[in-house]
């Protein structure tokens, strides 16, 4: 998708605040539907919602939303680590992971837990398209896991800042101690090298015989 994106739609109130252009109406609350965002580079996901006056709204952080009236704001940067890396994104709720707890360590630190709603991801657009940003890059790339904290705000957090409590898998994540990981550096392919070509002998089979290059054969194929 392109720009903007349909989400599960999420019942809750926007702050008034963000309807004031941050002027005035820090304490009131209005209840909304909230049912899709845009995703523009240098920018956080941005969501648009529907209020119980009939109002449109389009573009508000996820910081603008709180589950009732009264949650205290925290800042931007406390609920959503990165910027929308693409125009061109997608949107899913993985069955495995629905409704599950995780936790998250904000920048200030904090142990923050919520439950899952669904995940937003990012890609390049179509071959004829510059491919600017980090969607492609491996080791740059972060997809933005959305969650209902349970201190009534909303999130956006990456893969690795995040840990899962799910009974099927293991106990208690806080009783095990982390795993220690790199960040992947690769791109997994397999028609990179013409060390196995095809030994096709009848025209139109499709059953292939794959046929290893010695050294020297693998060398004139390259040239």
């Amino acid at each position: 998708m392109y720009l903007n994106a349909n989400i599960p739609i999420i019942e809750c109130y926007v702050r008034g605040n963000y309807l004031r252009d941050q002027k005035d109406s820090f304490d009131k609350y209005f209840g909304c539907a909230i049912f899709g965002f845009s995703s523009i580079p240098n920018q956080v996901p941005l969501f648009h919602f529907m209020m119980e006056d009939g109002g449109l709204w389009w573009r508000a952080p996820i910081s603008a939303f709180c589950k009732e009236p009264g949650v205290k704001e925290l800042p931007l940067n406390e609920l959503v680590m990165w910027d929308s890396f693409s125009y061109n994104v997608s949107v899913t709720t993985f069955y495995e992971i629905a409704g599950n707890k995780m936790q998250y360590i904000s920048r200030r630190k904090v142990k923050r837990v919520g439950t899952y709603l669904f995940t937003i991801d990012w890609g390049p657009g179509d071959f004829n398209e510059l491919d600017f940003g980090y969607s492609q890059h491996p080791d740059q790339h972060k997809c933005g896991h959305v969650l209902e904290l349970d201190d009534g705000n909303y999130a956006i957090q990456p893969n690795n800042r995040l840990r899962v409590f799910d009974a099927s898998i293991g106990s208690d994540p806080n009783e095990k101690p982390l795993i220690n990981r790199l960040v992947n550096n690769r791109r997994w392919t397999v028609e990179t090298s013409s060390k196995w070509i095809t030994d096709e002998h009848e025209e139109g089979s499709y059953d292939y015989h794959f046929k290893e290059l010695s050294d020297d054969e693998e060398e004139k194929h390259s040239k």
